[in-house]
């Protein structure tokens, strides 16, 4: 007891709160550098073109690394993450979120293809073929999305397993909103949903977060 006790300092225990804080950050920060960004790009419709449209427009090295740095946060927050979630659960969470951040840093090294009239001159649908880059791309969403659904239930059985009734409700609701939303990307709205489901659900992993670096 005497050793664990000296291990587990209260600077080490700072240490790890200032890492897990990085993921309060993360989601907060790709928002803000997103949303500024919309302005400065020409022809990008809300209704047409999700946030790795920027990496293909005026701005898109800036969108490029605001991907990569929301992806190396969330690794130095998953560095921290198992030490904030009792039980067995801390560890698949810490995993979860660390293959959310490569996925994101996936996303933001390769870009999708023009597409849907973005940027201009860009075919006004979907291209007819796919990039190697536009794969890769998708497959970065794509882990980073997997991952973020599984780590949303994890947390919300954690919270659950805490008597946070309300965070786990909320966890859970967004990891099913994030489904529904994938279901209909392809229709006429599915780009807002995206918007809106994608905001809410990013705001909501910070201030989960948060919540458990204040309980712990």
């Amino acid at each position: 007891m005497s050793n664990l006790t000296a291990v587990d300092t209260p600077a080490r225990r700072t240490t790890r709160s200032l890492r897990l804080g990085a993921g309060v950050v993360s989601p907060v920060l790709f928002l803000l550098v997103s949303f500024a960004q919309m302005p400065f790009n020409p022809g990008l419709d809300l209704t047409k073109h999700a946030f790795s449209y920027l990496a293909i427009g005026d701005t898109g090295p800036l969108q490029q690394v605001n991907f990569v740095v929301m992806g190396l946060l969330n690794i130095v927050a998953a560095t921290a993450l198992r030490a904030h979630v009792a039980g067995r659960l801390g560890t698949p969470a810490a995993v979860l979120l660390a293959l959310d951040g490569l996925g994101q840093i996936i996303a933001g090294v390769f870009t999708l293809d023009p597409s849907n009239g973005f940027p201009e001159g860009a075919p006004a649908g979907l291209p007819e073929t796919v990039s190697t880059h536009g794969n890769l791309h998708g497959a970065g969403f794509g882990l980073s999305m997997v991952s973020w659904v599984l780590l949303l239930f994890v947390l919300a059985r954690a919270h659950a397993g805490a008597a946070d009734r309300g965070w786990a409700v909320a966890g859970a609701g967004c990891a099913i909103a994030l489904l529904v939303t994938a279901a209909c990307l392809m229709t006429d709205f599915g780009t807002v949903l995206l918007y809106v489901v994608l905001s809410g659900t990013w705001l909501y992993t910070a201030a989960t977060l948060q919540h458990l670096r204040a309980r712990r």
